[in-house]
């Protein structure tokens, strides 16, 4: 046998090792001596503050057998969110997609009835126009105007302008679209034939002017690409320093050579706040038990990463929203098992309180156990309304829109 098939040999069993060993120290090893970096850290709950309600909903053995939930809960459900249970209101029949908050309001497409809708004043919802659209996979809407970018399961994309009625076809290319604060340029994905040819793009909405800015290859799962709210950062790129650390390099809008910062932990997400003054990301690490949690840092672009502060809270940033520069809402998993932090959609799973942060005073508060017609609820796509009364979010198990009010 040559030597170099005696060294391929050695390699596989070597990395067949590393991968079980890894295994091992990530789900089997006993934790009982294991000492947090954050002892305050418990997944899905804030120290000091009531965990909640849970909700049991199968039929309770006494005399109320066979009486709906909905009846043996009815004098401690709020119908304003008070920190515990709190009446939830169905918006949609159908599921729901493109849910986004714009300056004409919140907007999205009911896939029941192949329309899109707005939230008026009343918080109900009233269409935008009687126009069908069929079968649309996803929405993005141009925070300045009344235009969207269509996303259909063939591939194909569309720029609609819901005022003027006017439609342009944008190369199929494209994709991870996002809309820069002006609201008339995008940055995307263009995936090609071959890796070489994938590239991060910029152009105008309509799909001219076509712009390449940095080369993506092989690397779009590790990419986020999302215009900062100051426009100079138009994708976040994420790399392994080690096992239990992450690298985050920002992309600048110009091929600017941007500072990176360094992340104590990995599965790195992250939302920016209106402004751009902060950057809300999760990660997972050894001492939170391989749980996500949420942490904020400075997100202008001459100090991105610089401070950061944990939040001690295990969920991640596509299931929070700001409602203001200062002022964070968040759905918290009851309950998460260790390691959920390596697989996200376990939390589909488990049911969620909502929160609300005060990133002046990193104050926490509980403020809904949401509750309606099937129970609790797993929620996504948290949005506040204008006026700050609605609070507004996607029932993971039916796609359904639901509200709870919150003044």
């Amino acid at each position: 046998m040559s030597i170099k098939k005696i060294l391929a040999i050695i390699g596989f069993v070597a990395f067949i090792v590393f991968v079980s060993w890894s295994l091992y120290w990530v789900f089997f090893r006993d934790k009982s001596s294991t000492v947090t970096d954050d002892p305050g850290f418990i997944g899905g709950t804030i120290p000091g503050v009531d965990e909640g309600v849970n909700i049991i909903e199968e039929d309770d053995p006494d005399e109320n057998q066979g009486l709906p939930w909905q009846q043996l809960f009815k004098d401690k459900i709020s119908e304003v969110a008070n920190g515990g249970l709190t009446a939830v209101t169905k918006l949609s029949e159908g599921s729901v997609a493109g849910l986004q908050t714009t300056e004409q309001g919140i907007k999205y497409y009911d896939e029941s009835k192949d329309q899109f809708f707005r939230i008026n004043d009343q918080g109900q919802p009233e269409l935008i126009t009687d126009k069908k659209f069929y079968e649309v996979d996803n929405v993005l809407w141009s925070p300045k105007d009344d235009k969207a970018i269509l996303e259909y399961p063939d591939g194909m994309n569309v720029l609609y302008n819901f005022r003027t009625g006017e439609q342009v076809t944008l190369p199929a290319e494209m994709e991870d679209f996002s809309f820069k604060n002006s609201g008339y340029e995008i940055a995307a994905a263009w995936i090609g034939p071959h890796s070489d040819d994938n590239w991060i793009v910029t152009a105008n909405d309509d799909g001219s002017g076509l712009g390449l800015i940095e080369p993506l290859g092989d690397q779009q799962h590790n990419t986020d690409i999302g215009y900062s709210p100051d426009s100079q950062v138009v994708a976040l790129h994420r790399k392994s320093v080690d096992l239990q650390r992450q690298e985050v390099f920002p992309i600048g809008l110009h091929g600017e050579n941007l500072r990176s910062f360094v992340v104590q932990g990995s599965g790195f997400t992250s939302e920016w706040s209106p402004a751009g003054d902060s950057l809300l990301y999760s990660i997972y690490n050894e001492s939170t038990d391989y749980l996500p949690n949420l942490w904020v840092t400075n997100g202008q672009t001459n100090n991105l990463g610089d401070v950061k502060v944990s939040l001690n809270l295990a969920t991640w940033p596509d299931k929070c929203n700001f409602s203001s520069e200062n002022s964070l809402y968040c759905a918290v998993p009851q309950g998460l098992p260790r390691g959920a932090g390596l697989y996200p959609e376990i939390a589909d799973n488990y049911t969620d309180n909502f929160y609300h942060i005060d990133l002046n005073t990193g104050t926490k508060t509980l403020i809904a156990s949401p509750v309606g017609e099937s129970g609790a609820y797993t929620a996504y796509n948290l949005f506040v309304s204008n006026d700050g009364s609605m609070l507004y979010f996607t029932d993971q198990s039916t796609g359904r829109l639901q509200s709870i009010r919150l003044q």
